[in-house]
């Protein structure tokens, strides 16, 4: 059950009409309805009931700017001042669009692409792990990947770099090494 039902919500509609123009017209609309306070109004008038809010999904266009915006307008504590990315989503596309429905977005599009960072963080672990396709059939053993040779430099000593390689290591059915080839 919402909290604001269809009597208060044309309440308030009609208080906003009036108090429209002035600076504390929450307080002054929870003074004519003591069961809400004026944080619940501004809430419930910015997220639902505003008139002019545009209450259709948001465009890829506007999803792209939500994007742009959204990295625009991140202070330094990491949080986004999601008031200026909807004034700008309403300059830009002359459409009224809710902080909320704006910040699940966002929320809803982070979260999916850490969870595709994670699934292709598995395939790469996965990946190592497996044997490279080879020409020689006859092994079933999965072997590690031979990796390119590390450079180290010792500072300040004009020698020849030291390379170190890493072993082939190939394993058996229970994951344990069998045998393992140094490559130099």
């Amino acid at each position: 059950m919402s909290l604001f039902d269809e009597a208060s919500n044309v309440l308030i509609r009609e208080y906003m009409d009036l108090y429209k123009d002035k600076h504390n017209k929450f307080v002054l609309i929870s003074k004519m309805i003591p069961k809400y306070k004026p944080n619940q109004l501004s809430n419930c008038w910015h997220n639902y009931i505003n008139p002019h809010l545009c209450l259709e999904p948001l465009t890829d266009d506007e999803k792209n700017l939500v994007i742009i915006e959204a990295n625009k307008n991140r202070m330094k504590d990491g949080k986004i001042s999601w008031k200026h990315v909807v004034a700008s989503l309403k300059k830009n596309y002359g459409l009224l669009r809710s902080e909320n429905k704006v910040r699940n977005f966002w929320n809803s599009k982070k979260k999916s692409d850490e969870r595709r960072a994670k699934r292709q963080l598995r395939m790469i672990e996965k990946r190592k792990i497996t044997k490279p396709p080879s020409d020689n059939l006859i092994s079933d053993q999965p072997t590690l990947p031979i990796t390119e040779p590390k450079v180290l430099m010792e500072p300040k000593i004009l020698t020849e770099p030291k390379i170190l390689m890493e072993p082939k290591v190939s394993f058996n059915d229970f994951n344990m090494p069998l045998k393992m080839v140094p490559l130099f």
